[in-house]
């Protein structure tokens, strides 16, 4: 499988797990020493960017699924890294026929204000980065929507360094009923089950304590 993102904290989860269970996997990165304490034999790194196209091909070439979970930076060059990221890794998947999807959004997007989800909005509104991070995820989870993959979208609430816990709340939907966060830990353990099990494909949902 190829983690996109495999530097962040959910993508580094995801490795980790995913070679504990003895999956071969490629670690998509923009800089190969960001991983470099990840060394293994199942473990390969490939160096890119999801706004450069042609460096994303060698990286799912050949993969069983590709599971998505880039996270911003202060100074990032584009205020579309989700949306244009993730259309290029569609992209790249339809050009390989590599069909699984897995992508990581977050609680809360693409709902209306009058969903009852008001601290969340309380936050947009006073916050012109997130408003610009939740507008953008929403595009990105309208292009793997209207893709031809087998897609998965999870929304976690507010992520945590937390432990493994194997114990959470899963459902279809913008957000689970209050609930307020969720270890990057427990999202990647279940980022992996959605690879290994259909009961999510072609569903958004969401996780949470």
């Amino acid at each position: 499988m190829t983690v996109i993102g495999a530097s962040g904290g959910t993508g580094r989860e995801i490795v980790m797990q995913a070679l504990g269970r003895g999956h071969e996997v490629v670690a998509f990165v923009r800089d190969a020493d960001s991983v470099i304490d990840l060394a293994h034999t199942r473990l390969e790194v490939a160096v890119g960017d999801v706004l450069d196209p042609p460096s994303i091909g060698p990286a799912v070439r050949g993969t069983r699924a590709v599971l998505f979970a880039i996270s911003t930076r202060r100074g990032r060059e584009s205020s579309r890294v989700y949306s244009d990221g993730i259309h290029h890794v569609i992209a790249a998947m339809d050009e390989y026929a590599v069909d699984r999807l897995v992508c990581v959004s977050a609680a809360g997007v693409g709902a209306p204000p009058e969903s009852g989800l008001s601290s969340l909005f309380k936050r947009l509104s006073t916050s012109r980065v997130l408003r610009e991070v939740y507008a953008d995820m929403e595009r990105m989870e309208y292009e793997v929507m209207l893709s031809h993959t087998n897609w998965t979208i999870v929304r976690p609430a507010a992520l945590t360094d937390g432990t493994l816990t194997g114990e959470y709340r899963v459902v279809e939907g913008r957000a689970v009923p209050g609930g307020r966060s969720i270890s990057r830990a427990d999202l990647a353990a279940f980022m992996l089950k959605c690879v290994d099990v259909d009961v999510w494909s072609g569903k958004g949902v969401a996780i949470a304590y």
